[in-house]
């Protein structure tokens, strides 16, 4: 995988995406793909390393980056429940 500090929106939305597709199956790519479209890059490597720390592989490299990413819209958003 690229390397998770210098990863692109895009490509954090793609490893959502592909982590989803091989938990459910490849007919909720769509769908999974329309779930985190409107992600943050901030928010999205928030959710991979959530789903890292939640499977029990915690990379800190991926939370550093995560929390660096982060904005205060995204703070917020997450604050509320988002």
């Amino acid at each position: 995988m690229t390397n998770r500090t210098t990863m692109t929106r895009e490509q954090a939305i793609a490893a959502l995406v592909e982590r989803d597709v091989a938990r459910w199956g490849e007919s909720e790519r769509a769908a999974s793909a329309h779930a985190h479209a409107g992600r943050s890059l901030g928010r999205a490597l928030n959710e991979l390393a959530n789903r890292a720390e939640l499977a029990g592989t915690p990379d800190a490299a991926l939370r550093a980056a995560a929390d660096a990413a982060l904005t205060d819209a995204d703070w917020r958003s997450l604050r509320d429940g988002g």
